[in-house]
């Protein structure tokens, strides 16, 4: 049962304390702490997530209350880290284990932010006697700065975030500059010497949202979360006035349980009750980080050791962060049949399909043990929150955007081979890649959403080429790349795909004059030109080795033509897309692709 309090936050209702409970006492909790086996990441997330869940539903002084929920911090943290493998640089969906992974150390922060909510209520209502003003900043700063981390967990899995999340947050900080506690530096712990304020952590919150990690890769989700502290420092947040807004400020709107929009979206009027983010100076210097890259650092992903972006990403972010979206096509929802296939080497196996593709299959088992989660006992998850049933694992005592349903998968299902393996996967050994039927949720003249669902379902990630099967000459593809997903609750995960190419030839692309050149042709995928949307004939190829002004060797059946590589028009972390022109014409053809001296994209500027 929730309770309802002064600021409004949803409570879970508290017993008391049995006699003689650790938890009443802060050093007995320190020594708890000191004695869980680390070592050993599955036992002690399960006596951590069922002490903190049992923590917050007892009466414990508001004191004790404070100093208990600090000392969880630390193995939170740690656990956090260890789990976040699980789910980190993988393509979608997950698998069942997984996903409960990522739903649980979402859940100990949702737990972590409620031990502290606790203690404002008790403070702001009166009922804890003496009113600290110190500890109810520190527990403000705490509380959002894990709200935070609960955004930042549902974003990395796709998952929408969780409702009041928004709310609380928004609540939070307008009590802190009602009381004028929002610009006091706060440090992190004893032994951090990391300083913010209460103001810092809800501008970074407003920046995650505003910078669309749903339509970011991973690592690109974690550069932007690492990035935040000091990006923050690049904005303003101020109270509306009557200058219209600039494409650079977003309005967050305090009352609401709703993340910041665009200015530019904004129905509404506002009020004293909306903040206005003003991200100009970001945008500048996102701009000046672009213009320096070296050339080395312009490559297709962010590299776990460096510490900047990609050109993609920046151009990604500047975009996003100074002008409205815009949705350049009507949506119309149908529901449809795609057959698809995932990646360059499937849809290139698919235009070409008397030859065999093998591939070898990832070891995907960890060496952390965390069964307890699947223990049908109480020891498995809190009963209060999990329960089981014959083929879904559910969460309980939530609202309904943060059920979670997760398919329990097992190697009796249809659709799985030996081992566990699925069919469409297992297949590849032996036979050419076959494609996957999906459903289409809308259609525009600029791609589809799709359900992407089902045992047989091929794991992907933002920024893939995805092959569209022809309903007519199932030898035939057209071109389109996944653009952002959603895991939307009862209706599985959603994939965004932005259409490029109506056609496409498979290739093989070998390099004629590089230190790269392995003598071991790539594969890659032609696509004509499109003289309606004035796109240029270019090819799609794998992210490395291949760079502009590499001169290449294209064979597609017994036609050899060499080409030079003129313009990098896209890359991610799963492709490079390039403008290029034939250095040796065929007899009758004209070239009619032009060089470009705009390989720094210095002439788009004024579009974005």
């Amino acid at each position: 049962m929730e309770i309802q309090n002064t600021l409004g936050f949803k409570l879970p209702e508290r017993t008391s304390a049995p006699a003689g409970s650790i938890l009443l006492n802060p050093k007995e909790v320190s020594s708890w702490v000191g004695a869980l086996p680390m070592a050993n990441v599955g036992e002690t997330s399960r006596q951590v997530f069922k002490t903190i869940v049992e923590f917050n539903r007892l009466d414990i002084p508001n004191i004790n209350r404070i100093k208990v929920a600090e000392l969880f911090r630390r193995p939170i943290n740690y656990i956090s880290e260890n789990l976040h493998k699980y789910y980190y640089d993988v393509p979608f969906p997950l698998s069942a284990k997984n996903r409960k992974i990522a739903v649980l150390n979402r859940e100990l922060y949702t737990e972590l932010a409620l031990a502290y909510k606790i203690f404002i209520e008790n403070m702001i209502s009166g009922s804890s006697g003496k009113f600290d003003r110190k500890l109810l900043i520190i527990a403000i700063h705490r509380v959002i700065r894990f709200l935070s981390m609960v955004s930042y967990h549902s974003a990395i899995v796709y998952d929408p975030i969780p409702q009041t999340v928004w709310k609380e947050i928004h609540l939070l900080y307008a009590y802190a500059e009602q009381n004028n506690i929002h610009t006091l530096p706060i440090k992190d712990g004893k032994n951090d010497e990391t300083v913010s304020s209460i103001e810092n952590l809800y501008k970074q919150a407003l920046l995650f949202s505003i910078c669309s990690p749903y339509r970011m890769r991973q690592r690109e989700i974690d550069y932007l979360r690492t990035s935040l502290d000091d990006w923050n420092k690049l904005t303003t947040l101020e109270i509306p006035n009557e200058n219209s807004l600039t494409p650079c400020q977003f309005v967050a709107r305090l009352t609401t349980d709703s993340p910041p929009i665009h200015g530019a979206l904004e129905e509404k009027e506002l009020s004293q009750h909306c903040r206005v983010l003003n991200t100009q100076k970001l945008v500048q210097s996102l701009r000046e980080t672009f213009d320096n890259l070296p050339p080395e650092q312009r490559g297709s992903q962010i590299s776990p050791t460096s510490k900047q972006p990609s050109a993609h990403l920046l151009r990604q972010l500047i975009q996003v962060l100074s002008s409205a979206p815009k949705r350049e096509f009507v949506r119309t929802k149908l529901n449809f049949e795609l057959k698809i296939a995932v990646g360059i080497t499937a849809t290139h196996a698919l235009l070409t399909p008397n030859i065999a593709v093998e591939e070898t299959l990832e070891d995907t088992s960890s060496d952390i043990e965390l069964e307890w989660i699947d223990q049908p006992d109480g020891t498995r998850l809190n009963k209060s929150l999990y329960t089981l049933s014959e083929q879904k694992l559910t969460l309980d005592g939530f609202d309904e955007s943060i059920q979670e349903t997760i398919v329990a998968s097992s190697y009796d299902e249809p659709g799985f081979g030996q081992m566990g393996i699925p069919t469409w996967a297992s297949s590849m050994t032996e036979h050419s890649f076959e494609t996957f039927a999906c459903k289409t949720i809308n259609e525009s003249a600029g791609g589809y959403c799709i359900n992407w669902q089902g045992f047989n379902a091929p794991k992907i990630k933002i920024g893939e080429v995805i092959g569209i099967q022809s309903a007519t000459n199932r030898n035939q593809f057209g071109i389109g790349i996944s653009r952002w997903m959603k895991n939307t609750p009862g209706q599985g995960l959603q994939l965004g795909m932005e259409m490029v190419s109506p056609n496409a030839s498979a290739v093989e692309v070998d390099l004629l004059n590089s230190e790269n050149h392995s003598g071991v042709p790539q594969k890659g995928l032609l696509l004509p030109e499109l003289k309606s949307s004035e796109r240029p004939a270019s090819m799609i190829l794998p992210t490395l080795p291949f760079k502009v002004d590499d001169v290449v060797m294209l064979k597609s059946g017994t036609t050899k033509r060499k080409a030079k590589l003129i313009r990098l028009l896209e890359t991610t972390g799963a492709f490079a897309h390039f403008q290029f022109n034939y250095l040796n014409l065929l007899p009758g053809e004209t070239d009619k692709q032009k060089n470009s001296d705009d390989d720094d994209f210095d002439n788009i500027w004024t579009m974005l």
